[in-house]
């Protein structure tokens, strides 16, 4: 049958601009280093005490840099083409699969929308506010119709940044990314610079400013809110609890693989999408290492652990806390200087990351529905670009519009999923069906043909493909997320497993009820879908 009867256009439309920089962006990015380094020890180290931040990121970056580089590096690497992991399970394992776990991972990014544009309020906007001493403007900003208002504009700004094509994006990329490293190093030298007893120092003259609990004084009513709790504050740390802090981790170093949602849009994408995912999960392990270490000497491990116990509790968790701002890593960092321009760039930066999280949301989900359009898996428009800005505009208004209902629930409190609880759906679905997918490629029937033309298709270690290695380092880092997320009550997130399993096995059944009303609807025109998914979409 000829191609242009096959798929939905004879060629994608889409150009091959991006280069290695860009690509590492686009990871980097979303990898969202200081909201996540915020994650990391304010879910993690608040709910694991006595996990070792050192370690969790070593021990991520190691199964990460090997399982997911390799593993979503060498899929897009093959099958280099815009939409994401779709593409490469409709291929490898069956198209049924594709369209159901990519129909989940479309709610996905639409939901992280919802999660991550009201974050640029609280805590973004919150801390600045709190840190220049402008509590009445802080307090505003906790309010629902502030949390709309504010998130609306960050869910338009997002849109903005990618609507107009990937070299409008790339070109604002690199400045956005520029500034928001800038605060993360300000953050950074600040600890860097202030020993433990200038910080003891700082803290205490805060605290008598401000009538709130000295360094001791924090320690010991932190110390009896944990035990009451039913928990003990450690004073060093314990493997079990390391891997724990893992989970939250997996912000800082699982979600690189954004890359491969515009692999048809990348300049020698063999090499550059399997490089930009190595450097995009080691580049956050380095600062994430400086920033431990750093924490470790200036405010000292146990007293580091009761500050993300009270953060993630809440300060009202514990009698006497006065300061005007919480214990988050930021905040301690607030507690050392409160020069303007330095606080307001350390909060400016976990503003810039989670803007640009949104703004990514807009580069992988209008590439999914497009993937989909091509494929005829969904209306023809679907697969419509703008010729002048090489990009998928009707997809994005599309986003923009789910992306807002989301808004408007999570502005009223209604929201079902919130921070974790969208990782831990991910974990299953999304990263864990595309680690198999990659496991089982060079010996799939299917994908044959995709495999024999692989440039990867040599790269064995004692007969073993390098691929299915990948996959299996992949499969040991879910292992260890999906342990300590689902099965752990320490987590917290117990009342929104349930509901979250539930919700993502409705939106896997609706892929599927969609697979098969556009196989239906495709037969009725003489197009037989099986001979889409047994080949790549033209470029």
């Amino acid at each position: 049958m000829p191609e242009q009867m096959t798929f939905a256009r004879k060629a994608s439309g889409l150009v091959r601009g991006l280069s290695f920089l860009d690509a590492f962006g686009v990871g980097f990015m979303n990898q969202g280093l200081t909201p996540s380094m915020w994650v990391m020890i304010s879910f993690g180290l608040g709910v694991y005490l006595g996990g070792n931040l050192l370690l969790a990121t070593a021990i991520s970056a190691l199964l990460c840099g090997i399982g997911f580089s390799l593993v979503w590096g060498i899929l897009g690497g093959s099958m280099p083409r815009s939409g994401g992991e779709y593409i490469y399970n409709s291929r490898i394992l069956h198209p049924i699969i594709g369209i159901a776990e990519s129909f989940g991972n479309a709610f996905v990014w639409i939901m992280w929308i919802f999660v991550l544009a009201p974050y640029t309020v609280d805590p973004g906007l919150v801390m600045i506010f709190q840190f220049l001493n402008l509590p009445a403007a802080a307090e505003f900003c906790t309010h629902p119709l502030a949390l709309f208002i504010v998130a609306t504009l960050v869910n338009l700004i997002g849109m903005l940044f990618v609507v107009f094509g990937v070299k409008v994006f790339a070109r604002v990329q690199k400045v956005v990314m520029a500034v928001a490293i800038l605060g993360t190093l300000i953050i950074l030298l600040v600890f860097s610079f202030t020993t433990h007893e200038a910080f003891v120092a700082a803290w205490n003259s805060l605290a008598a400013q401000f009538g709130s609990l000295d360094y001791e004084g924090f320690l010991a009513s932190a110390r009896a809110a944990i035990e009451e709790s039913g928990k003990t504050l450690p004073t060093t740390w314990n493997w079990f609890d390391t891997f724990g802090v893992m989970v939250a981790g997996s912000w800082m170093f699982a979600y690189a693989y954004c890359i491969t949602f515009i692999a048809g849009e990348v300049k020698r994408p063999d090499k550059t999408i399997i490089l930009a995912n190595l450097t995009a999960v080691l580049v956050p392990a380095a600062f994430m290492i400086w920033l431990a270490a750093a924490l470790y000497r200036t405010v000292g491990f146990e007293f580091l652990s009761a500050a993300a116990w009270v953060d993630n509790a809440g300060v009202e968790a514990i009698a006497g806390y006065a300061l005007p701002w919480p214990p988050h890593f930021v905040g301690l960092a607030a507690v050392i200087t409160q020069n303007p321009f330095v606080v307001f760039m350390m909060g400016l930066s976990y503003i810039l990351f989670t803007i640009w999280w949104v703004a990514l949301s807009y580069l992988a989900f209008p590439r999914i529905l497009f993937a989909w359009g091509m494929d005829r898996m969904g209306p023809k428009w679907f697969s419509d670009i703008n010729y002048r800005w090489a990009s998928p505009v009707k997809n994005h208004i599309l986003c923009f519009i789910l992306a807002e209902l989301g808004i408007v629930v999570y502005a009223l409190g209604l929201d079902p999923m919130a921070g974790l609880s969208v990782t831990g759906m991910e974990i299953v679905s999304v990263f864990g069906v595309t680690a198999i997918a990659a496991a089982v490629f060079p010996f799939s029937k299917r994908a044959k043909a995709i495999w024999d033309s692989s440039p990867y298709k040599k790269w064995n270690i004692l007969g073993i493909p390098v691929v299915t290695i990948g996959a299996v380092f992949n499969l040991i880092y879910l292992g260890i997320l999906f342990y300590f997320f689902f099965f752990m009550k320490e987590m917290g997130e117990q009342e929104l497993v349930s509901g979250s399993l539930t919700l993502y096995a409705i939106v896997w059944g609706l892929g599927i009820v969609w697979y098969f009303f556009w196989k239906a609807r495709n037969k009725k025109v003489g197009v037989d879908v099986g001979m889409t998914f047994g080949e790549l979409p033209p470029d």
